[in-house]
């Protein structure tokens, strides 16, 4: 009997330390999964953190390029008064100020001569207008393409009187003076742009290289102009190219 008890006793005893056993290898099995859900949520937080800094950065870089970009933009607005002499009144929007001093400018002025005055304004890629004495034109800023950094025109207005355009090389077919009821694109060289408000007739000489004249409102294939030639406008007509006697006209 004393046997029996002792062989039950080996077997609780076995049957004992498999059971703790078990449920030791399941508590180690329940920390170890633990541990590891542990490392996920640590692991899944510095990947979000790092995503969120990725993206942070990308964020300021394409702000910073923004920036930059809108700032090269606002820079190709300007022009600038280059000479004058005389009497010569502008304005933006309001009262005629006399003009004192040279200065540059991203906003449309309109500028008037007296007897004797003229005035220079140099565009953003080194074009050049000369108001002659007794004129008006305002001058525009530069429309720029939509999303390049490159300016498509440089528009002026001439509401009377006479102007000189002289093109650069980089503001070759960008200049468009804009005169009665057509436009005037200088492509090359040095031309004149004439217009008597009162009579409502104009005409365009180039002293050198070629201009094209259209119609504002489209119509018919603008007339091209080359050296030495010239076109009369009004009343919604352009002429055919005529020579032109050049040193009749002050070109200084």
């Amino acid at each position: 009997m004393s046997k029996k008890w002792q062989q039950l006793e080996k077997l609780d005893h076995k049957a004992l330390k498999k059971l703790q056993a078990e449920r030791e290898k399941a508590a180690k099995q329940a920390q170890e999964a633990e541990e590891k859900k542990r490392r996920m949520v640590i692991g899944g937080a510095v990947l979000f953190g790092i995503v969120v800094l990725l993206i942070f950065v990308q964020i300021m870089r394409s702000r910073s390029a923004a920036l930059a970009r809108q700032e090269e933009r606002d820079k190709m607005l300007f022009s600038r008064i280059s000479d004058f002499s005389g009497k010569v009144e502008h304005r933006n929007i309001g009262t005629w100020d006399k003009l004192n001093e040279k200065f540059e400018f991203d906003k449309e002025f309109t500028y008037k001569t007296g007897e004797e005055s003229t005035v220079t304004v140099q565009m953003q890629l080194d074009n050049q207008v000369k108001l002659f004495p007794m004129s008006e034109m305002t001058v525009y800023p530069p429309t720029l393409h939509e999303t390049e950094n490159k300016i498509e025109k440089e528009p002026v207005l001439l509401t009377r009187g006479e102007l000189t355009a002289a093109i650069s090389l980089d503001g070759r077919g960008v200049l468009e003076i804009e005169v009665a009821d057509v436009v005037v694109v200088g492509a090359s060289g040095l031309f004149k742009v004439i217009y008597d408000a009162e009579k409502g007739k104009g005409e365009v000489v180039v002293k050198n290289g070629l201009v094209e004249v259209g119609k504002k409102r489209g119509g018919g294939r603008p007339v091209k102009v080359s050296g030495f030639y010239k076109i009369t406008f009004g009343e919604g007509d352009i002429s055919t190219p005529t020579q032109a006697s050049v040193i009749q006209y002050d070109w200084r």
